[in-house]
């Protein structure tokens, strides 16, 4: 037999070998104020799914800021309670990563982005002596945990926007490995993540939005990693002075960012830190961003500018494919 044909049937049968028995199941659901999409290929894919559901609903349950019932609602309305421990762990998390940060990270801006109107969407600009007023309030050393009881000074309150889809994509998948699924897909809302490689064990080709058009400015290969992306042009309103302001808030000033910054992308293993570094380095800027990659360099990176230069980080070389044009191209290296 030709060595290549000997080859390709040894390849085969391994594929059908890995392939037999499962399925392709997928489903979509709106959670989290975003519409969400699941593809799994497994035995059981759709008892995987129906738990996976379940799951994101009870997560939601828990940290939503308007859903009376929730811990977050209670606790931000001057409850101390007993919470579940998916407000444990974001709350833990969420103040460890502001304090690692030095603050860019901040769980606690919701009295902020509250008076913005980015909580409500009847958007305002508020005066610089009502944003004085709150910034108090964001003040995220203060919030105590006591065991599993979480205690705010009134008038402050938690939000994980910033974090809780990327903490749900890793329950999610710890679900999915526990129920013997080898291979999903999971877009929450934007937030992609991916359980180990396609079925045919190719690597999952997943495209980078342009902040400009919309459309797919790259592309790159993953599995067992996070996507996650905080850009500006996702949510923001017009003033009437013309001007633009974006969801994503300085912590330190309580107004919305505008450092150039159009985008930011952040590929790890982890939902939860990729989807609390997108926030944060976004809020940093460039030139910080760049520095605090160099001190850490356990996750990869990709910044769109507002004059539409991409930068990327050095372990992306060879692995981004660019389906656009940009002013420039640069590479951030160690």
């Amino acid at each position: 037999m030709n060595k290549y044909v000997f080859l390709f049937v040894i390849t085969l049968t391994a594929f059908l070998l890995v392939s037999c028995g499962e399925k392709k199941a997928s489903t979509s659901l709106n959670a989290m104020d975003t519409f969400m999409t699941i593809q799994v290929y497994g035995k059981k894919p759709e008892i995987a799914l129906e738990k996976t559901k379940k799951l994101i609903y009870q997560i939601e349950q828990n940290i939503s800021t308007t859903n009376k019932n929730s811990d977050v609602y209670r606790l931000n309305h001057g409850e101390s309670i007993s919470v579940s421990g998916d407000t444990l762990t974001l709350t833990k998390y969420g103040l460890d990563f502001a304090k690692q940060t030095d603050g860019v990270f901040n769980p606690a801006l919701y009295p902020i982005t509250s008076a913005w109107g980015f909580t409500t969407g009847d958007y305002k600009v508020p005066s610089q002596n009502q944003i004085d007023e709150l910034l108090p309030l964001t003040d995220y050393s203060k919030i105590q945990i006591n065991g599993g009881f979480i205690n705010l000074e009134h008038g402050m309150a938690l939000d994980f926007g910033a974090i809780g889809k990327g903490y749900t994509g890793d329950e999610v998948i710890k679900l999915l490995k526990d129920n013997g699924i080898r291979s999903a897909l999971l877009d929450l809302g934007g937030n992609i993540q991916a359980l180990g490689k396609k079925p045919d064990g190719t690597e999952w080709i997943i495209g980078i939005k342009s902040p400009w058009t919309g459309k797919a400015a790259a592309s790159i290969k993953i599995a067992d990693k996070a996507v996650i992306t905080s850009g500006g042009y996702e949510r923001f309103f017009t003033a009437d002075d013309g001007h633009n302001y974006i969801h994503i808030f300085d912590g330190k000033t309580g107004r919305p960012v505008d450092n150039g910054i159009a985008g930011v992308t952040i590929i790890t293993e982890s939902g939860l830190y990729a989807d609390a570094l997108s926030t944060t380095m976004f809020v940093m800027g460039l030139q910080d961003t760049a520095s605090y990659w160099k001190r850490h360099s356990d996750f990869e990176m990709i910044i769109f500018t507002e004059n539409q230069n991409l930068y990327f980080t050095e372990g992306l070389e060879g692995k981004l494919q660019l389906l656009a044009d940009f002013a420039s191209v640069n590479i951030i290296r160690k």
